[in-house]
Order: C-alpha cells, then structure tokens, then sequence
C-alpha cells in the first residue's frame, strides 16, 4: 500500500483476520472510544468482523506505505485449536517494535503469496502457520472465525469479478437462492445487493489505487465503470474524496480528508 496524502476511511469492516506492517508513516485506527497508533515498523493484527475508522498518514514529503496479509479462516481455524501463550485479543493488537524473525516470517508469507508457484503449496501454508505463531508469541492470537453471512458470501462471488454487469437475479443462480431470500437475508445484516455491490467495487478500487501504478479509468473499468466521472462520484461518495487524492495528484493537506456520512461499511481490502 503506498498513499501520498493523509486521509481516513470511515466505517471499514474487516472481513478477513488481516496483519498490517507499517514501513513508512504510521496508521491510525479507531472504534468506540479506542485508537491504536502504529508507527513505521511496527505492526497490527485485526480481528475479523470488526468495524474501524482508519488513518493513513505519510512522514513529511515521503510516502506512506504497509504491507498486509489477510487470513484465509481455514488457516487460523487450525491454528486457533493448538495451544498457545496468549488468549485471542477482541478487536486489534499492536506490536511497536517485531522481532527481526517476524519481519523475516512477514517477508517469506508476502514472497509466498506474491509468487504462487515459487515454492510448495505446503511450505506456504508452514509459512502462515510461523507467522501466526510470531504473532502468539507476541502477546496476541486471532479467534476461531466466525461462520460466514450470506453478505459475507455475497461478497466473495462480487469480488471475483467485480467488473461483471451483476444483476440480482444472476447472484441468486450464483448462489442457489431465490431473490426473496437475499433481500430478506442481506436486509438481516443492513445490506441491499446494490449497496453491497457498490461497496464491493469501491473496496477493490481503493486497493489498487494504493497499490498499482493503473489509471484511474482502467480501475474504473476494472471494478465495472465505463464513465470515469461517474466511479469519481461514486468514490467521492464513499470516501469522501477523490480517487486522485490517494495517488498524490492533492499533495499532503494539514487537513484529514473524510466522508461526513458515509454510507456503509466496506470490507476487505483494508486500506
């Protein structure tokens, strides 16, 4: 993740356990009365399901960047189960200055994830299950996950192709439901299929404006815009800004950009 101004995103869910390295700048997240404050080399681990503001903000003229790896729940449901140092922590936990051998686990999980194939599907998983073991031996362990929402599921079948003209009717053959249960269901948790699908697309757009070098057309196209002006709008109704604020075109402002109401949470990938 690279990002050239300070900015916040409101109301971000995160939907997958996720650990956060921050290398430059520090994060700031917040829920309810607590905040956490992560400076350049340090470290967070999220818990899923769980609801945050967050703040990215870069050191002076430099840019702020992390790197991240969100959690399959098949890999910490079988950690959760062996016994460990530590009880699961309820909403995040911080480790200000990691052991060098967790930014060496860190460093192998990132090459294993961005190189499939480049070593065996099993020593992959090994190298997960080293991290998470860092990550208990500093204090901290993610919980058993929770069993997934049809949101949860909804989202998943949007993400992989965010760019798809998605109609209700479609997800429904998609999932073995009728349209009746979805309403009635994604109602449940406060979501309609077009806010969920909305907040789906912004998701994906908001991470590779961080990190890829893609213009903002082809992102837009990417997540299922064919105007720009009309992905800018509804990203700026989102977040609060504009999608070229993330890339640095509105260099560093005193100011904290953000949505005044924004209108509904969006899930991984966390920013």
């Amino acid at each position: 993740i690279v990002q050239y101004n300070r900015l916040r995103y409101a109301n971000i869910l995160i939907n997958r356990p996720v650990l956060i390295l921050v290398e430059r700048g520090t994060k700031i997240l917040r829920t309810g009365q607590e905040e956490w404050v992560i400076p350049a080399g340090g470290c967070i681990a999220l818990a899923q399901g769980e609801v945050f503001d967050v703040v990215n903000a870069a050191d002076g003229e430099s840019a702020y960047e992390a790197r991240w790896i969100a959690f399959e729940p098949e890999t910490v449901a079988a950690f959760a189960t062996k016994p460990g140092n530590s009880r699961p922590f309820e909403h995040a936990f911080t480790i200000r200055r990691p052991h060098q051998g967790f930014h060496d686990a860190f460093a192998d999980c990132a090459q294993a994830i961005t190189e499939p194939g480049s070593i065996p599907t099993e020593i992959a998983r090994h190298r997960l299950g080293e991290l998470l073991l860092w990550l208990d031996l500093a204090g901290g362990r993610f919980a058993m996950p929770k069993p997934a929402g049809l949101s949860d599921r909804v989202r998943d079948v949007l993400s992989s192709e965010p760019h798809a003209d998605w109609t209700s009717a479609g997800l429904c053959t998609t999932l073995g439901v009728s349209e009746a249960t979805l309403r009635r269901k994604l109602a449940a948790e406060n979501w309609s299929f077009q806010s969920l699908l909305i907040d789906v697309r912004m998701s994906i757009a908001m991470q590779l404006l961080q990190s890829t070098d893609l213009s903002v057309l082809r992102i837009a196209e990417a997540v299922g815009y064919e105007s720009q002006s009309r992905f800018a709008a509804r990203f700026r109704t989102r977040f609060g800004f504009a999608p070229s604020a993330i890339r640095g075109h509105i260099r560093p402002d005193p100011k904290i950009s953000a949505s005044s109401s924004p209108s509904k949470r969006t899930g991984y990938p966390t920013p």
